[in-house]
């Protein structure tokens, strides 16, 4: 009856939702798991492999749409919300399909729907793999305290995330690899449209961060290996 469906790959470790808490997800792991579902993200954003006349959105980035196959590669679902635009569109009166705490308050605030809304929500996921936690935990009355905002709050108030960082993953990461990583991700919650990074732009901090980190262990292997040989 003329009815279309989409069609997924198997993901056989489920949704990113159901390991944020995971310590057996290292920090690379993580940064890796980041960095595909940016580029996934990039793929919609810039119109897919020829670069079309039209853009998407993809209007519910959450840690619930980003699927990870058996190697912990990360793809992103729940393509069904998504809404095909023409480039020179710049926003759109819509009814958004968002979920709590993953929410662009600007969409929230004046119903207008733009690129930077998944900007937003890409954000929090990487406050989500840094923290261990979902962005809408029990006891969540309204958007500011869920993660996003608190992460954002905590960090202008104390100059670092910390006390906020998950502890199954927090004796791993590198200051470098932490500094670049939640900069990135502070950047990404701008209120202001303008201030918010490109995905290129994103994709470039969070391989930094995964760089910083892969450096590290290389040189401690590298002075391993080189003791025994002494």
């Amino acid at each position: 009856m003329n009815e279309k469906i989409i069609i997924y790959e198997h993901a056989c470790n489920g949704s990113l939702d159901k390991h944020l808490d995971n310590p057996s997800l290292t920090w690379m792991k993580r940064l890796k798991i980041c960095i595909d579902a940016a580029t996934g993200l990039k793929f919609l954003h810039k119109g897919g492999v020829d670069q079309q006349e039209y853009l998407m959105w993809h209007r519910d980035i959450r840690s619930g749409s980003i699927l990870l196959d058996a190697d912990w590669n990360a793809k992103i679902s729940n393509l069904e919300f998504s809404s095909k635009f023409y480039e020179r569109a710049e926003h759109l009166d819509d009814n958004a399909c968002t979920s709590l705490g993953y929410i662009d308050l600007k969409y929230k605030n004046g119903g207008f729907l733009a690129q930077p809304s998944d900007i937003y929500s890409l954000g929090v996921i990487l406050f989500e793999m840094l923290c261990g936690r979902l962005a809408w935990s029990e006891g969540c009355e309204n958007h500011s305290q869920s993660l996003g905002p608190s992460a954002v709050r905590y960090y202008s108030e104390e100059g670092n995330l910390d006390k906020m960082i998950f502890e199954g993953i927090k004796e791993q990461i590198i200051p470098q690899s932490l500094t670049t990583f939640q900069m990135i991700a502070i950047q990404c919650l701008e209120v202001d449209w303008e201030e918010r990074p490109a995905i290129d732009q994103i994709i470039i901090q969070l391989q930094k961060a995964l760089e910083f980190q892969v450096g590290f262990h290389t040189s401690i292997l590298i002075g391993f290996l080189l003791q025994v040989h002494l």
